[in-house]
């Protein structure tokens, strides 16, 4: 009997040893996913497939990279002066959005200007043709891809002083006699809760008001409050809009899109919308009127065609 319960006894301690109790269909927990090592998605695949523009897979940020920066004076150019910015950038996505800042190290004033979209993995080209101060600029670049990151560099430019516009290729906007005003007339003056982005030129109702360049009738409008009725004219040959404000009513010979060469009678002085008497309040935008352009000043360009 005893021989009997010790061997009984001598088996069970031999199956619990050879099974251990956490054998018994225990399924362990899924790995915790460690930082850096996620697998990343390879680079060209998927809907924002960039093609040459890629990143290789594995990239760390995700940021885009900008693979060619830089500035160089242009040899030729209608405007004032002119600067070649080259880039091109490397990202998963196919398009990035682009933003130049050219700041001024003497006052730091800011030109801004918005590229869009443009292609990753290519060379891209941009003339910045601009009537701004002589001195030196740090030309700022942004590009930032669909998921929101972004890359930035900068560098450093020199713009030579401004040579006189070619007389042969604008004319006066006014062909009668007028009067530049006093500095209330000027670009930058005090207004009622704004600054004024244009400069005054008085003169008799009725002095006939010219093309000052070769391009076409953008905008047609009428304001009440404002600007009366007024015209803005988009050069074929620089970045520049033109725009005249507070026309004679009845006086306008053009409309919205069409085609006008310098020198071609457009309208009339006029004392329409909010104007204290008869004067063409001209404008001039550094990019497309109140669509992505900024205004700057007439008064350098006005004085050489006079």
């Amino acid at each position: 009997m005893h021989g009997r319960v010790a061997g009984t006894l001598v088996g069970v301690i031999a199956l619990f040893i050879a099974v251990p109790a956490h054998a018994q269909s225990v399924v362990p927990p899924d790995p915790i996913e460690q930082p850096g090592q996620q697998e990343l998605p390879t680079a060209g695949t998927g809907a924002e497939g960039g093609g040459i523009g890629s990143v290789p897979a594995g990239a760390p940020t995700g940021r885009p990279q900008l693979t060619l920066f830089n500035v160089s004076p242009s040899g030729v150019s209608p405007a004032v002066s002119g600067t070649i910015v080259r880039f091109q950038v490397r990202d998963r996505a196919r398009r990035v959005r682009v933003r130049l800042a050219f700041i001024s190290l003497v006052d730091r004033t800011t030109y801004r200007v918005n590229l869009g979209g443009r292609r990753t993995g290519r060379l891209q080209t941009y003339s910045w043709a601009r009537n701004v101060p002589a001195g030196s600029y740090r030309v700022r670049i942004t590009a930032r891809n669909p998921r929101g990151k972004k890359a930035v560099r900068s560098t450093t430019m020199q713009v030579a002083t401004p040579a006189p516009l070619n007389a042969g290729v604008h004319r006066f906007p006014l062909a009668g006699a007028f009067s530049w005003g006093g500095s209330g007339s000027r670009f930058g003056a005090a207004r009622n809760g704004h600054r004024h982005q244009g400069q005054d030129l008085a003169a008799a109702e009725g002095t006939p008001l010219v093309a000052v360049v070769t391009g076409t009738i953008s905008w047609r409008a009428y304001q009440s409050g404002g600007a009366g009725h007024y015209l803005v004219l988009d050069s074929d040959t620089e970045d520049y809009n033109y725009v005249y404000m507070h026309l004679q009513s009845g006086s306008l010979l053009v409309g919205k899109g069409d085609r006008v060469a310098v020198g071609d009678h457009i309208a009339n002085v006029g004392n329409t919308g909010s104007a204290e008497g008869p004067h063409l309040h001209f404008e001039i935008w550094d990019g497309p009127w109140y669509a992505g352009g900024h205004p700057v000043d007439p008064y350098p360009f006005l004085k050489s065609w006079e």
